[in-house]
């Protein structure tokens, strides 16, 4: 059973400034509620209910907002990562949190609909018997993202995080690429690996850095592909984009 996650909001948002000088990425409006709030009710309807947000600085108005996340019907807690050293860095600060069990992670800035989604990636991870199952959708510039090479069955052959155009040429499948789409479930087991990734662009630790030494290590990880929409609120592109179909649901809901 998957019940615990770990949500990475640590980041600095300085492609939203200057909103970011004044409130965290994670806690910019998608619709009526913060970006955070759209990540925990995705990770609420996957069963959910223990959940590690890892903030840096400035984060305070985040923390303030959730609290112990009793309101929302989670268990909340918090770690800092103190110094931007990479989502495998941040990953790691929840060892203790998650032990040796499975658990998700999830991107603090990630916009996902419908919510249901994650009962549908808990499911497929627990029939695959898998040690990691990532979220992927198609895009048509890798260079922000990780992507993978998948087989007919879904397993994981190879991944890179954020590779130039030639780097990317080889994980191209058809007219697009796989993006690893900021959410995840994997095996306590990644901690190991973790220890042994070597930093990578800009000296920091890549969270799929670590996952790809787990899978040459004979771990099988698959991949399951979002028919959804999602979008990363990173960019005022992106943001708008989500803020819009956001609003398109609660109209069409009927939602007051």
């Amino acid at each position: 059973m998957v019940k615990k996650a770990i949500v990475l909001a640590a980041g600095e948002g300085s492609r939203l400034k200057p909103i970011t000088d004044a409130i965290p990425k994670e806690m910019i409006r998608v619709g009526r509620k913060p970006a955070i709030e759209h990540v925990l009710e995705v990770l609420k309807a996957g069963g959910i209910e223990d959940v590690l947000i890892i903030v840096g600085w400035k984060k305070h108005a985040l923390v303030d907002y959730l609290g112990s996340g009793k309101r929302l019907g989670l268990k909340i807690y918090f770690r800092m990562q103190e110094e931007p050293l990479g989502t495998a860095h941040a990953v790691s600060l929840g060892d203790d949190f998650i032990g040796d069990d499975d658990f998700v992670v999830m991107y603090g800035d990630n916009y996902i609909t419908p919510y249901d989604t994650m009962d549908s990636i808990v499911k497929l991870h627990n029939t695959k018997k898998s040690k990691g199952t990532l979220v992927l959708n198609p895009v048509d510039d890798p260079r922000r993202f990780g992507v993978v090479k998948m087989d007919e069955d879904g397993r994981i052959n190879g991944m890179i995080e954020k590779p130039t155009w030639e780097e990317a040429e080889p994980y191209k499948l058809n007219d697009h690429w796989l993006n690893i789409a900021g959410l995840m479930i994997l095996n306590g087991k990644i901690f190991e690996y973790i220890e042994n990734t070597e930093p990578g662009k800009k000296g920091e630790l890549w969270l799929t850095d670590s996952i790809e030494l787990m899978r040459r290590d004979g771990h099988d990880f698959y991949g399951y592909i979002f028919k959804g929409k999602r979008f990363d609120i990173g960019t005022f592109e992106s943001l708008e984009q989500a803020d819009r179909l956001e609003m398109e649901r609660i109209e069409e809901e009927g939602e007051t």
